[in-house]
């Protein structure tokens, strides 16, 4: 693949039958949307594995879109991933790596507080079933509101405590809240990432860089009409891409 060839890069938090359409879907929505998603000729897949296909180390025979999923909800165990994998997929699951097998603690918003976050034995069994473990920090900070030597130990070790956690190598990242400064994606990269995930939105011939990385939000607000423009949209080149 040439790297013009743009990866587009879906994001969901939670994936459960009570989940706030401001938090996520419904099992019955996601089911739906991964439907749509293989018979439009994508294949939902890890963002590692995406770019391995972009940079031609990986030939899958249809054109690989990344899901991801933030936070690592232990409801994308229990739910996203049978949902995935009966499709055929799998996806990257962004973990908060010193609050795995805790409960969301890092906002006081009760849509968001109190949910459980999957632990290492669960998020282990889904990396050996082909999922991707990514960083999403050491404790979800707002990494643009602490000083640089946190942030970089946030981004540092939380890699170093996944990777040792969960026995996988870990090689892509996520920013809490989509916040970062300038002088973040140097660290990531610095780290030994190869590349980072935001929350921003793709833009028409935006350029790529695989630091800050663009994707789209998919909520219980969405549609299927709506996702199924988004899609349409990918495969027809009018947006997509690795940066908004």
């Amino acid at each position: 693949m040439t790297a013009e060839v743009r990866v587009p890069v879906l994001y969901y938090h939670r994936v459960a039958p009570d989940a706030d359409p401001r938090t996520g879907v419904t099992p019955k929505q996601f089911s739906a949307q991964m439907a749509l998603l293989g018979s439009l000729g994508f294949v939902g897949t890890s963002l590692e594995r995406a770019l391995n296909w972009k940079e031609g180390s990986d030939t899958m025979n249809r054109h690989p879109l990344a899901i991801t999923f933030d936070d690592g909800y232990e409801d994308n165990f229990t739910f996203a991933a049978p949902i995935l994998e009966g499709f055929g997929f799998v996806a990257t699951i962004y973990f908060v790596a010193g609050r795995m097998g805790q409960t969301v603690d890092w906002t006081p918003d009760p849509v968001w507080s109190g949910h459980r976050l999957m632990g290492q034995s669960l998020a282990r069994e889904l990396v050996g079933r082909g999922f991707e473990a990514g960083s999403h920090t050491m404790t979800h900070p707002d990494l643009a509101r602490i000083p640089d030597r946190e942030a970089w130990r946030e981004i540092r070790e939380s890699r170093d405590r996944l990777s040792q956690d969960l026995s996988c190598p870990v090689t892509t990242f996520c920013y809490p809240y989509g916040s970062f400064r300038d002088s973040h994606p140097s660290m990531v990269r610095e780290a030994g990432y190869r590349a980072a995930r935001t929350v921003r939105r793709y833009r028409l011939r935006g350029r790529s860089d695989p630091f800050r990385m663009a994707c789209r939000p998919v909520s219980g607000r969405m549609g299927l009409p709506r996702f199924a423009l988004t899609l349409m949209s990918y495969r027809m080149g009018l947006r997509g891409g690795d940066l908004p």
